[in-house]
């Protein structure tokens, strides 16, 4: 005759001589040590956990790779405040906002003069891949990121900056950006799980794909041959002049920049379809200043979009030449000397 077998009651039983309750705190403890070595892996000379340094260089991570799936590490790592990114943004005097528009138009070079003749820091906290700024608001907002000026890349190619857009779009592919609805918790292995995999299809610090500066927050976009080629194609800009700012863009503008306080400067990286008219009627709405370069000779590395490296210089020498004398840019200097 077959009996019944009684269930297991958890607080009787053990798993190789410990209770099923200890068993339990020892694997929490383990993960939340695994969770601290992440979280204080800098201290060992990497950014963040596993992180591939650009030939050895510890102020680079690897930001874009992957063989089989591109992917990209600093949404995770601005979102999730892991490793020095966040601190570096924080202590920047004048902050970049945009897609990767905004990362191939800022030459490092000019930026790091500018900084040293004014006595002011600069950050670049675009991101390739996001042209609404949704996601970038969420940052600021989330790590208290309060720089004097924010410099901001006013476009509306596919989506406004202005946007409530959490839209990711690398290569082909658009989806929901993965980092923002994500735990904090597993933004770290979602970071350390890719620069595993990276390591595993074999980046060693020197592999193909672009790498990102913690302190500035600078991409290497001159790891593209195209980049710094001398025979890129002028951009021809053939959107025309109807083009207007959307009442609705302005509205969401209103909020961003009460939430995110700090004097703005408006500007517009130029690209085949880019539109002054709507970037100056949002500026004359607003009340704000806007730089935007004369829209002749121009070359990108891809028929009409980003912009190479010989008219990034172009382009950040006339934006930094107009901001040394505008109102904001005044205002950061009386405040630096306490008037």
């Amino acid at each position: 005759m077959m009996h019944a077998i009684p269930p297991l009651k958890p607080s009787s039983r053990s798993v190789d001589g410990l209770s099923w309750k200890s068993y339990n705190w020892l694997v929490a403890s383990v993960i939340l040590v695994v969770l601290m070595v992440f979280m204080v892996a800098g201290r060992a000379g990497r950014d963040h956990f596993a992180a591939i340094a650009m030939k050895g260089d510890p102020a680079f991570y690897l930001d874009f790779s992957g063989r089989a799936v591109p992917e990209i590490q600093d949404q995770d790592l601005f979102y999730h405040n892991i490793g020095g990114s966040i601190d570096a943004a924080r202590q920047a005097d004048i902050v970049l906002l945009g897609p990767s528009f905004v990362s191939y138009a800022f030459e490092p070079s000019l930026l790091r003069q500018f900084e040293a003749q004014q006595g002011v820091r600069i950050y670049n906290m675009s991101f390739i891949g996001i042209r609404g700024g949704e996601f970038t608001r969420r940052i600021i907002a989330r790590w208290q990121i309060r720089p004097r000026i924010w410099i901001i890349n006013a476009d509306d190619q596919f989506v406004h900056f202005f946007s409530r857009s959490l839209d990711l779009t690398l290569g082909p592919v658009t989806t929901q950006i993965p980092a923002a609805s994500r735990l904090r918790m597993r933004g770290f292995a979602s970071v350390a799980g890719r620069n595993l995999r990276w390591r595993l299809e074999g980046a060693d610090g020197s592999a193909p794909g672009l790498y990102r500066d913690i302190g500035t927050g600078d991409v290497t976009v001159d790891s593209n041959p195209r980049y710094i080629a001398d025979d890129n194609k002028q951009i021809r800009f053939d959107r025309g002049a109807d083009c207007h700012v959307n009442p609705d863009t302005v509205a969401v503008a209103r909020e961003y920049l009460k939430e995110i306080q700090g004097r703005v400067v408006l500007t517009l990286v130029p690209h085949s379809q880019y539109c002054p008219t709507q970037a100056r009627e949002l500026a004359q709405a607003l009340g704000l200043e806007i730089i935007i370069p004369p829209d002749q000779g121009y070359t990108s590395i891809d028929g009409g979009g980003h912009l190479d490296r010989t008219s990034a210089l172009k382009f950040t020498a006339f934006l930094l030449s107009e901001l040394a004398r505008s109102e904001a840019f005044a205002g950061l200097r009386n405040a630096r000397n306490g008037s």
